[in-house]
């Protein structure tokens, strides 16, 4: 570990209009594509993430930034490698995550295929937790760890990788103690960005138009809307297994949010830049600080902002008064992160620290004052049963949910469920796929792999058709984009 002495943590090394170490090198504007490597499931929310990298170096930096998405590419590669070899960027970052490695490592193959000189950044949650694990690709030049607007900055204003640059992993000189590569970890950047300074994100440089016609977050309240992404917080206090403590090792232990009127600011800009017709809060806990959250229903009450929108919410912190005033500003469908009816499996397992009779009550409750609602569901955690996963989808089918999500336990790395299970684990990160694998051998639960597809696949057939579900199902088949939406909910089934 090195000191990072003589680094200023606030960003001001890289302060708008500084030339900077790589723009002497390459003697114009540096330019910089951030690369997103989606190719199996595009989906109507725009990466948010890397959208505000592109804002904060447009802000900080005189580089010239482009977003390279992958997702709706026909041929994603051949145009990744189009873009890379017409425009030779002097730096090239991907976001990872680890449904993702394969596909940035290839995409970092191409970088410095098409320009050896160019620096290869990968950041986003894989790389944060196995920063020495991605540096073994030679293609690969720094790890950004953690948050990463002002760590991304100074990486271009040294033109490389630093030791006085806070939040940074490279190779080092060295062999390391197994004759492997010597990796280089700089301290951590302290959690102290003001969530105020960082701009929007840069939609301007995403194909905004793919992702309309894709978006389907409200589809069970009024299908075809024109929607799109907002975030406004970072952060998670709890321990749920499945998350931390990778999402605490990005954003830190406590949520920092924005102030309500930037948020609102955010809202009317898109609405009246790209003509919304709803959008969705994709804050993890949205609802954690009343006092915050009505101070922005107030805001957008008195603005009139006039947009239907969603939200996730946890179903030990719902209320009838909260919800009622953000109906009143707006909110037509809530989602719960309900993961498993069975208390053994929520305890012991995910440590959700709710139960069972929570999400009951909160499904009701919001049912009550007229607002559709989503669960969140998973499967196939290692010992978990044919009969606990049969009573969960039992609980699904019998609440009053209009949608539902069933995805297979993933054991990310690095996450305590990882860590607990990790000599059970049987495949390669390259395979982790929650929507379509499990990452298990067989386990004392005495279910395969294909067993648990089979009956994730089941559960859905069971879920969408009751009739009431199945009737709403085939009325959002019918509006203008319903096909293309249902195709792509459907390549997660």
């Amino acid at each position: 570990m090195t000191s990072g002495k003589g680094t200023d943590s606030t960003g001001a090394a890289a302060s708008a209009g500084a030339p900077g170490v790589l723009r002497e090198r390459t003697g114009s504007r540096p330019r910089v594509a951030l690369v997103f490597p989606e190719v199996k499931y595009p989906s109507g929310q725009p990466p948010l993430g890397i959208g505000y990298l592109a804002g904060w170096l447009e802000k900080q930096t005189d580089a010239r930034v482009e977003i390279i998405d992958l997702s709706f590419a026909r041929n994603p590669f051949a145009m990744l490698e189009q873009r890379l070899r017409k425009h030779r960027y002097d730096a090239v970052g991907l976001s990872v995550v680890t449904p993702h490695l394969r596909e940035a490592r290839r995409a970092a193959a191409l970088a410095r295929e098409t320009n050896p000189d160019c620096q290869v950044i990968f950041g986003g949650p894989h790389p944060t937790v196995l920063p020495g694990s991605v540096l073994e690709d030679p293609n690969v030049d720094t790890v950004v760890i953690g948050e990463g607007e002002e760590t991304l900055a100074q990486l271009l204003e040294a033109g490389g990788p630093d030791e006085s640059i806070p939040g940074i992993a490279f190779r080092g000189g060295d062999k390391g103690a197994n004759g492997g590569v010597e990796v280089v970890s700089t301290p951590r950047r302290p959690f102290t960005l003001d969530l105020d300074s960082v701009p929007p994100p840069a939609r301007h440089l995403f194909e905004m138009e793919q992702y309309f016609r894709s978006w389907y977050s409200m589809d069970s309240w009024k299908p075809g809307l024109r929607g799109t992404s907002v975030i406004a917080s970072r952060g998670c206090p709890y321990t749920c297994t499945f998350c931390q403590p990778t999402i605490s090792s990005i954003f830190g232990k406590r949520i920092r949010k924005r102030s309500p009127g930037p948020v609102v600011d955010e809202i009317e800009e898109i609405r009246e830049r790209f003509g919304i017709e709803a959008f969705m809060f994709e804050d993890s806990l949205f609802i954690l600080d009343r006092k915050w959250v009505s101070s922005i229903c107030d805001l957008m009450i008195e603005r009139r902002v006039g947009l239907p929108w969603c939200c996730n919410i946890r179903a030990d912190l719902a209320e009838r008064e909260q919800l009622l005033l953000m109906k009143e500003a707006g909110l037509r469908k809530v989602n719960i992160g309900v993961e498993s009816a069975v208390p053994r499996v929520l305890d012991e397992i995910y440590d959700k620290r709710e139960t069972v009779e929570s999400v009951e009550r909160a499904v009701h409750l919001a049912k009550s004052v007229g607002l559709r609602v989503q669960g969140y569901f998973m499967m196939g955690a290692y010992s978990e049963t044919a009969e606990e996963i049969e009573e969960t989808v039992r609980f699904a089918e019998r609440l009053p949910f209009d949608d539902a999500v069933f995805d297979i336990t993933t054991p990310f790395p690095h996450t305590t469920l990882y860590d607990r299970t990790r000599e059970h684990i049987d495949k390669p990160f390259e395979e982790f796929d929650c929507f379509h694998v499990s990452v298990y051998a067989d386990g004392d639960g005495g279910l395969t792999g294909e067993q648990i597809e089979r009956l994730k696949k089941r559960a859905y057939y069971r879920f969408y058709l009751k009739p009431r579900r199945a009737a709403r199902l085939a009325g959002q088949l019918l509006t203008p984009t319903g096909l293309r939406r249902t195709l792509l909910k459907l390549r997660r089934v």
